[in-house]
């Protein structure tokens, strides 16, 4: 029988899914209280102080954040694709230091080679075009 909607898949990284399942749910608070203090900020609204210690906005933010993280956690699909972009990326064949150290090299020295070489051919067209439209005046 195939998955039910309602159930939560097992999975191998179930440590490593909540804990990306919290920090989504962290940075959706903060740009929630982010934005109710800029629309508070706007239309010179009050952001009073809830139960004499969280602002309004940062009350609503942590709301946001938890009910985020929960209903992200009991998405099937969105455990599943992060289950399986996890597996995936424990299978990349990451580069050694040196080898981005090398490639890292071989990028800047070729910019800096490009940007030489446009240099100097802006300075000879610069003065190509100065020897021919300046020449007789």
């Amino acid at each position: 029988m195939d998955n039910p909607s309602n159930e939560i898949s097992p999975n191998n990284n179930s440590q490593s899914i909540t804990f990306l399942f919290v920090i989504s749910g962290i940075v959706i608070g903060y740009f929630v209280d982010s934005l109710v203090v800029e629309v508070c900020a706007n239309r010179h609204w009050e952001n009073p102080v809830v139960l004499g210690v969280l602002s309004a906005s940062t009350a609503a933010a942590v709301v946001v954040a938890g009910a985020s993280f929960f209903v992200l956690l009991r998405n099937v699909r969105a455990t599943d694709f992060t289950d399986e972009v996890i597996s995936e990326l424990r299978k990349v064949a990451w580069p050694s230091r040196d080898e981005t150290v090398n490639n890292t090299l071989i990028v800047i020295g070729a910019t800096v080679f490009f940007s030489l070489l446009l240099a100097f051919y802006d300075f000879a067209w610069a003065k190509l075009t100065g020897l021919f439209l300046y020449s007789g005046a």
